[in-house]
């Protein structure tokens, strides 16, 4: 069932990839997913995430009919996108995780040389257009052998620009890779492991430590297990399966039960939550294959091996050697894990502040930057998504029950009887009415000086009738 499920959505996101929703359009994406907000399988963007997704310390290669790479792939060798033609989707995916980097932000740094078979799209940041920026950046440190197409929906493509300037400020994520791999590796185990008839069960046998659940399974056990659950689990606790032993490992994914329920089929409420709480660390383990077409859940720490995989995977994905991808339909989906920093999701950086113009009389205050983790304003025609628009003079404060005008008026003409233009929804005609131009007043001093001058007369006239 997991296998039918994941070509299904493999499909989906292969030939063809759904536009950005309404919401995502508007700007309406946020920063890291809090604790229960973690989304299941969906079609629009919703969180960004600017750590890397998907490492491979060597050549990264695409073969087949895979799919789909969701969020920051960085590649320390080439990467060599051969498939059966089609599209390769990088970035934002059809149908994956929704939390994606920046619009605009680099989704794909090779530290070597990236190629492109005749035939094949790669389709970075595919309809992205909100935010900073538009679709999704490419940096590459050797050359660009583009034979088929390199779309990079309006965001910046770069070849040649030496394998650590191509890869900062990530050039050394596989040292980091390594030394979280060991740190995690030494940990003492807090709870039971299982493995019967290709079956392997964790259960946690004490209180949470730290938030941290730790399994222990040989490499030589692990091998070969198709089926995994994870029992008596502590609400909001991480969980890290630390493999031992060098030997390869061959895992073919087909089912995953989390606290008693299925967690790898799509429909699963518990899909984003495996795919979040789990990592897999395979220490010393130098070969590493993912068989099949089924979900594997959580991520994947696997500093000294290469990879070979077919089947979709749920998590980040660190492999330090090389990683081919040659199955039918599958994909890598970003679900950061949350039990270490260095792996979990990265906010967008807020611009930098921009200083404000000089004006007469007035002090130079630079504008606030935008607060982490709040949607982004919609732009104007004037000032597009992710522009500062220019400073105003704030308006004066109406009186209550009234709806203060989008920019004070602006007193060249006499004011007209409707209501001004400029005022939100075109209510409020006392606005047009808070000042009086200069013909009125030259006409009511006119008028004084008149009704003055009759009262000196009428004055004058009575006492000269009394003498």
């Amino acid at each position: 069932m997991a296998a039918a499920l994941a070509l299904s959505i493999g499909l989906m996101g292969g030939g063809t990839i759904v536009s950005a929703g309404p919401a995502f359009a508007a700007g309406a994406s946020k920063s890291c997913p809090a604790p229960g907000e973690i989304p299941g399988i969906g079609h629009a963007p919703t969180f960004t995430d600017n750590n890397i997704a998907l490492f491979a310390g060597g050549d990264y290669t695409v073969k087949g009919g895979s799919a789909e790479a969701e969020g920051l792939l960085v590649v320390g060798g080439d990467a060599r996108f051969a498939k059966n033609g089609g599209i390769f989707n990088i970035g934002r995916v059809g149908a994956g995780s929704g939390i994606i980097p920046a619009s605009g932000a680099v989704m794909l740094a090779v530290g070597g040389d990236l190629s492109i078979a005749e035939g094949v799209t790669v389709d970075v940041g595919h309809g992205l257009t909100s935010g900073p920026g538009y679709g999704g950046s490419v940096r590459v440190g050797g050359e660009l052998a583009v034979r088929g197409k390199l779309e990079t929906n309006g965001g910046g493509s770069s070849g040649g620009l030496g394998r650590e300037a191509a890869l900062r400020p990530h050039d050394g994520f596989g040292g980091t890779v390594k030394k979280e791999s060991a740190a995690l590796g030494a940990l003492k185990a807090t709870g039971t492991t299982t493995v019967k008839g290709g079956s392997a069960t964790f259960r946690s046998t004490g209180p949470s430590r730290g938030d941290l659940q730790v399994f222990e399974i040989a490499a030589a056990d692990i091998d070969g297990v198709s089926s995994f659950s994870f029992e008596s689990i502590p609400a909001g606790s991480s969980v890290v399966v630390n493999v031992t032993g060098s030997q390869a490992v061959r895992i073919s994914p087909m089912a995953v039960g989390f606290n008693g329920d299925r967690a790898d089929v799509y429909s699963s409420s518990k899909f984003g939550e495996a795919a979040s709480r789990i990592l897999y660390n395979f220490q010393d383990s130098a070969s590493l294959t993912l068989g099949g077409g089924g979900n594997f859940m959580g991520s994947v720490l696997a500093p000294e091996a290469s990879a070979d995989i077919t089947a979709s995977t749920n998590g980040r994905l660190y492999v330090g050697g090389d990683l081919t991808t040659h199955g039918t339909g599958n994909e890598s989906h970003n679900y950061p894990w949350n039990g270490t920093p260095p792996f979990s999701c990265t906010p967008q950086t807020p611009p930098a502040p921009s200083p404000t113009p000089d004006r007469p009389d007035e002090p130079t205050t630079p504008d606030e930057p935008a607060t982490p983790g709040t949607p982004e304003t919609p732009g104007t025609p004037e000032n597009p998504p992710g522009t500062t628009p220019p400073e105003r003079t704030a308006p004066p404060t109406p009186p209550a029950g009234q709806t203060p005008p989008a920019e004070p008026p602006v007193p060249t003409e006499p004011p007209s009887p409707s209501p001004s233009a400029s005022t939100p929804g075109g209510g409020g005609g006392d606005l047009a009415l808070t000042g009086a131009g200069p013909t009125v007043a030259v006409a009511v001093a006119a008028a004084l000086v008149i009704a003055a001058g009759a009262a000196i007369t009428l004055v004058t006239r009575r006492r000269r009738s009394r003498v």
